[in-house]
């Protein structure tokens, strides 16, 4: 089976481990190259171009600079590169990592930028962006071999040059389409997780549907065009399996007539085997020192260890906190290895910040299988937590949690299952139609 993707993100990560743990073999492409790619996942921009996915991370003070110039960090989230005391050059560094590079934007005498090159999770120079009047125009994509791809924005056309050879497609689509071909990989049955390039890609390769989309993404709005032209009239899909069942209802209410085959499966192997925790320990990472509601709980729950940390210095009002409640823990200035930790201590995770998330922290809280217990007023991703309209709520919740082992248990369970009930590997054996790998 082909699964195609637009890019190696978190949702993509999800289902890719989910096949795996179901035992269901497949050949994974990933569309676009954003510097970061497993072992054994295709993407045409590196098989094309030979980069090697080997090396670690290029740091910030080896960004290769022009003569005489300097490399400074600052207090900003990005450091410069200094000619003469003028900022030449942005670098910009990878989320959740120490000064690790993803881009540097190369400023022209006016402070808009000229050109920037895309550096991979291993040091390598693999693409460069050109800008005319702060637009982006053209990207160009670089590896070990004589082979250049060429993304052009404007039209969307894509040109492949390399001695002797010169491609020319339209479209990403097209290019897409041939780099299959060129690869030989069989497109008999496809798994997407997504409306826009790999659907395109199906529909122009024709023939009889034969593409399941797999639908990770939520809803706010109606149902999405691209899928709404599917449902009524298939070109491409066969069938919609959704990790949410409460969107699976909605589009099945919306499209009642429709000759795809809707389902549901949850994601596997998704939880970490957290153990070794403190059943009565919470934690919260903060930016803000507006933490509404954690003073009643420090007062409703005395004999509960709270710690707050945060990546800066804390506020004097945080510390009077910490004086008056002698259950309560400051981390200032916690590093990475610090918050890992906490995580690792603790039994629930409390997401009462109300300033903006941190480090995707409720998410990561959900997937090492702590409970997460949100305040409705700042919940920072309702879909991974179990949220309280009022304080009350939240005091009981909590309560109940850090009771016993039991108590947990419940709340691990009403978190998991509040897209639907959790799938297993035969599950996923039935929906795809083939035998599970020894």
């Amino acid at each position: 089976m082909l699964t195609l993707f637009d890019r190696y993100d978190h949702a993509t990560r999800e289902l890719m481990q989910s096949l795996a743990t179901a035992g269901i073999e497949c050949t994974p492409v990933v569309v676009e190259y954003g510097g970061e790619l497993p072992d054994g996942v295709l993407s045409p921009f590196v098989a094309c171009t030979g980069l090697a996915p080997h090396g670690r991370p290029l740091f910030f003070d080896e960004v290769p600079v022009p003569p005489w110039s300097e490399i400074r960090q600052g207090r900003e989230p990005y450091g410069e590169v200094l000619l003469d005391g003028r900022a030449i050059g942005r670098i910009h560094y990878e989320a959740n990592s120490f000064r690790e590079v993803e881009r540097v934007d190369w400023l022209l005498p006016d402070g808009s930028v000229g050109h920037a090159d895309h550096y991979d999770r291993h040091g390598n120079r693999y693409a460069t962006t050109h800008y005319d009047d702060g637009a982006a125009y053209q990207t160009v994509y670089r590896g070990a071999s004589d082979t250049e791809i060429e993304v052009h924005h404007g039209t969307r056309g894509v040109t492949v040059r390399s001695p002797g050879r010169l491609l020319a497609f339209p479209t990403l689509t097209a290019f897409v389409s041939w780099f299959l071909d060129e690869q030989g990989v069989a497109d008999d049955r496809v798994l997407i997780n997504s409306l826009s390039t790999p659907l395109l890609v199906m529909r122009r390769r024709g023939g009889t549907p034969r593409t399941t989309l797999w639908w990770q993404e939520p809803m706010p709005g109606g149902v999405p065009g691209n899928m709404a032209l599917e449902l009524e009239q298939p070109r491409a899909l066969t069938s919609i399996v959704f990790s949410d069942e409460r969107l699976l209802a909605r589009v099945a209410a919306a499209h009642p007539g429709t000759p795809l085959e809707l389902g549901y499966l949850s994601h596997l192997g998704q939880f970490a085997d957290h153990r070794g925790f403190d059943a009565r320990r919470v934690f919260t990472l903060t930016n803000s020192d507006e933490l509404p509601w954690l003073e009643a709980l420090l007062e409703a729950l005395p004999d509960v260890a709270f710690s707050v940390a945060a990546l800066t210095l804390m506020s004097e009002r945080l510390h009077g906190l910490a004086r008056r409640h002698p259950n309560l823990t400051l981390i200032p200035t916690a590093t990475q290895r610090r918050i890992h930790e906490e995580l690792a201590r603790a039994s629930v995770y409390l997401d009462v910040n109300a300033g903006a998330h941190v480090l995707d922290v409720v998410k990561a809280a959900y997937y090492l299988d702590l409970v997460v217990l949100a305040a409705a007023p700042v919940a920072k991703s309702p879909d991974h937590a179990l949220v309280s309209g009022s304080v009350d709520e939240l005091a009981s919740r909590l309560t109940a949690v850090v009771a016993g082992p039991s108590g947990r248990t419940a709340a691990l369970e009403e978190l998991h299952r509040q897209a639907g009930p959790l799938s297993t590997p035969a599950d996923y054996a039935r929906r795809f139609g083939r035998p599970l790998i020894p």
